[in-house]
């Protein structure tokens, strides 16, 4: 099966990935971001897009820079695009597109590291 992942789901698992690395609970950031918890659980899942006011506040409450996420997030679209099965698109050409399931989340840190692993 082809697989689909968007780069909103990328940049969602890296702010889940800084967010657990510093071991604050999405409430607790979703707290001291005024940004409500189901809205951040919605971006960590890439479900829903971030804006660039989001990703400031956020990088700031996790304590790193709005750069660190998106090279990090960038880094896991180098590894996607070596894969045959696994293509990086937008959420809105993602959401028209029947070229299979949208990976999210645990699934997308799965893969990431695989492929970083592989790439070392």
């Amino acid at each position: 099966m082809h697989q689909l992942v968007t780069y909103n789901a990328l940049v969602g698992y890296e702010i889940e990935s800084f967010r657990k690395e510093k071991s604050i609970e999405q409430k607790d950031l979703a707290n001291k971001t005024g940004i409500s918890q189901p809205v951040l659980s919605r971006l960590e899942k890439g479900k829903a897009s971030i804006t660039i006011d989001q990703l400031f506040v956020i990088s700031e409450a996790l304590g790193t820079y709005p750069q660190e996420i998106i090279r990090k997030a960038y880094d896991g679209v180098l590894a996607i695009r070596g894969e045959d099965s696994i293509d990086v698109d937008t959420s809105k050409k993602a959401g028209s597109n029947n070229a299979g399931a949208l990976l999210t989340g645990a699934a997308i840190g799965a893969v990431l590291t695989l492929l970083l692993a592989r790439g070392k």
